[in-house]
């Protein structure tokens, strides 16, 4: 397992690192415009390459079937559960060092007065559940479909789950005032639970999936 995994960190690093820089220009742009609360501009830029990172593991899988590692490495003591394990380990390393890096920018841009606490607290908790979830949706249909059929099956999801929020949010407005109100703090405890929670459920179902694949 130790093995495994890091072979796919130097893999990240040899075929993603100019993710670091476009991660670099993202965290300089959202640092000197990202600390007004009316401007969209930051928590695009801190979003996007959030999103982008945690899916290297996806990357890392594409590339291993590409090269026929992913039948090849079946000669190896480590198991499937192994090497599933390992993709989910790798995004959430790169998940956790991107969201270090914006989250000392949003302290930091609190500590200066740019951005208020709460906003702070908001955009940090938003980049944790987004790094969790990206990873948590595309893995499963990678590791049962393979890439080329699992990235459609994924996309094709979440633009099942937008229009889905979408027409949600059209028919029953949020702010209507026969919903229950739920404070901020518990908003965001409940994302973090909830993204953690699909998180480790989603490696159980890609674990038990690439078990039963053929390759």
């Amino acid at each position: 397992m130790k093995a495994l995994l890091l072979a796919d960190l130097y893999q990240a690093w040899i075929n993603c690192k100019f993710y670091l820089l476009f991660v670099a220009v993202a965290a300089f742009v959202v640092a000197t415009t990202g600390g007004t609360d009316d401007n969209n501009t930051g928590s695009f830029m801190s979003v996007y390459p959030m999103v982008m990172c945690s899916m290297i593991g996806m990357s890392l899988t594409q590339l291993d079937e590409a090269s026929h590692w992913n039948i090849y490495s079946q000669a190896l003591p480590a198991t499937r559960r192994d090497q599933v394990t390992s993709k989910y380990a790798v995004s959430l390393v790169c998940f956790g060092g991107v969201w270090a890096l914006f989250a000392l920018i949003f302290v930091t841009l609190a500590l200066l007065g740019r951005m208020a606490w709460a906003m702070a607290g908001f955009q940090m908790t938003t980049l944790a559940s987004l790094g969790l979830l990206a990873p948590a949706f595309s893995l499963p249909t990678i590791f049962r479909w393979g890439t080329n059929k699992g990235r459609v099956i994924f996309i094709a999801v979440i633009v099942a789950v937008g229009f889905g929020v979408g027409f949600l949010y059209s028919t029953f407005p949020f702010d209507s005032p026969s919903l229950p109100s739920i404070s901020g703090p518990v908003l965001i405890v409940l994302a973090v639970l909830v993204s953690v929670a699909l998180f480790i459920g989603s490696w159980a179902l890609a674990v038990r999936w690439y078990e039963k694949r053929e390759l």
